[in-house]
């Protein structure tokens, strides 16, 4: 039921309308008025196919040419105002101006002579908008997702030129039709007509109310200041942000709540929001860009917007082509940090240093007084009763343990349990070329271990990861299982499990394979991460 007095839209039950008060008829209004009525002698309304606040849109036939149009007609207490009037010539001369192929064509607009009859005539297009496409096909892929987003920025790079501000970007007002050819295409709509009721220069109505969708609103949109096209890049953002993720970036419990988010709180990047998508960093760097709150630091223009996304959609490659969550491997994400080499070829190095340090103390301290020692004396061997020799031992060790301590974090065949503790030899007189032999002996055996031969954990654990990214994830779950029972204290099972498991829709084996991946590794480095994705699992 239509609101008389506003055209807010409410439903039959209610006796005053939600938006302004007013009371409304006892029954649902009948049959649209418009309907079948002609306009401008030449332009038949035969359906309503929308419905708005500022006005309906109405499927047509232009008589004297014989094809079909849409024709908006503005809503008649919108249409009453004659500061409105006035702005919208204005506004829907300059639309038409708009040729661009992504940019819903204008054919004509006037008044009728009859009544406060505002409209204007449009071409008419066969297909979903992106709202109705996200709730059919998400997710998408980073190809499609670029040429979508592009097709909007090309529209408004025209747009901008020619000093038109769109004002009220979002899904609903982006429609996906088909080319000639059968291809995607994008048409923006309502260029010019969001801001017919604004005063001149701000996004304030004449009301004194914000025009424009809070989910998608620039912060000096809310503010009531004079705007230029990067609001209507911030928009671009939230709609990149959108479709990467099938939520907004902010959403309060009212418009109030929603825009007061817009000026006040950081954004969560894409990628924390949906960690199971594997948001390439790529393109999460150009939303969120986009979204700074100060328009300094946004995209200058809607073309530099479309080169930097067109950009980031290339550096993937093929994996571009495959939907949101296919692939973890993303070429653009920064590289893990390199794993630490094995220090083990320290040890011999701190003892020769020491060996020799220990027998220039001893020469020095043992030369007479003209310092006239034989200089081919060979250094002393080391008793037990020097402790040097031990502290030198200890460091070799605590060298040799942090090495061990590496391998075995990131390997799947890694012990179940610690080897137990043998008491140390007592020391022996070893001279300083035979130590140095056994330690570099040490070293070599170490670095030969580095790589050894596969296991049937390691061969189970990326067997998983290979039938993961084939998206088989059952099979994924199975093989990963496997190495866990082989290597279960291994952190790096445990965490390929927990993605696993939430793939499949198993939060709760999901929480525990994450929970344990972070009691085995409690210094790991997305530890933050994991967190977060617990909190939402539980």
């Amino acid at each position: 039921m239509l609101c008389p007095e506003c055209g807010a839209k409410n439903v039959p039950t209610v006796d005053e309308c939600v938006s302004c008060g007013a009371a409304l008829p006892e029954t649902p209004s009948g049959p649209d008025p418009l309907v079948g009525r002609v306009i401008a002698d030449k332009y038949e309304l035969i359906e309503i196919i929308g419905e708005g606040s500022m006005g309906s849109v109405y499927g047509a036939r232009q008589t004297d040419l014989g094809r079909e149009v849409a024709v908006k007609v503005l809503h008649t207490h919108v249409a009453a105002d004659p500061k409105v009037a006035k702005r919208f010539h204005r506004e829907a001369r300059t639309a038409s101006r708009l040729s661009h192929p992504n940019s819903l064509q204008i054919f004509d607009f006037g008044r009728e002579e009859e009544g406060p009859l505002l409209y204007i005539i449009m071409e008419l297009l066969d297909g979903p908008d992106l709202l109705e496409l996200m709730e059919d096909e998400y997710p998408l892929s980073p190809r499609r997702i670029s040429d979508l987003v592009g097709g909007v920025l090309l529209a408004l790079e025209e747009a901008h030129d020619l000093g038109v501000i769109h004002r009220d970007l979002k899904p609903e007002n982006i429609m996906v039709v088909e080319d000639h050819q059968g291809r995607e295409h994008v048409k923006v709509c309502d260029f010019g007509i969001a801001k017919l009721v604004e005063a001149e220069g701000s996004a304030i109505t004449v009301t004194g109310f914000v025009c424009g969708t809070p989910e998608y609103m620039a912060p000096e949109q809310a503010r009531g200041e004079r705007l230029d096209a990067r609001a209507d890049l911030y928009a671009i953002g939230c709609l990149l942000y959108y479709v990467m993720t099938r939520t907004v970036p902010f959403s309060g419990g009212s418009a109030l709540g929603t825009i007061t988010k817009h000026l006040t709180e950081a954004v969560e990047p894409p990628g924390q929001r949906k960690p199971e998508l594997f948001i390439p960093r790529s393109m999460e760097r150009v939303c969120m860009k986009a979204l700074s709150k100060d328009p300094e630091r946004r995209y200058r223009s809607a073309g530099e917007m479309r080169e930097a996304l067109a950009a980031a959609v290339d550096a993937l490659g093929e994996l571009a082509d495959d939907p949101l969550g296919t692939h973890e491997n993303d070429p653009t994400r920064e590289p893990p940090p390199p794993r630490e080499p094995s220090r083990a070829w320290l040890a011999p190095v701190f003892v020769a240093i020491g060996m020799i340090l220990i027998g220039i103390v001893v020469v020095v301290s043992d030369a007479g007084p003209t310092g006239a020692r034989d200089a081919s004396v060979s250094v002393p061997d080391i008793g037990p009763e020097d402790t040097r020799e031990s502290a030198s031992d200890s460091a070799s060790d605590s060298e040799s343990d942090s090495a061990s301590d590496l391998d075995s974090a990131s390997d799947p065949d890694a012990a179940t349990e610690p080897d137990a503790a043998t008491e140390p030899d007592p020391p022996t007189m070893i001279p300083m070329t035979a130590m140095m032999q056994a330690d570099m002996s040490m070293s070599m055996d170490i670095d030969m271990d580095m790589e050894p031969e596969p296991s049937p954990s390691r061969v189970a654990f990326e067997e998983g990861r290979r039938r993961f990214l084939a998206n088989d994830i059952a099979g994924a779950i199975d093989r990963f299982e496997t190495s866990r029972r082989l290597a279960p204290r291994n952190p790096q099972v445990h965490k390929e499990l927990g993605r696993a498991y939430m793939r499949s829709g198993d939060v709760t084996r999901a929480a525990q394979s994450y929970e344990r991946y972070l009691e085995l590794a409690p210094n790991a480095p997305d530890r933050a991460l994991v967190e977060q994705i617990l909190r939402r699992l539980r």
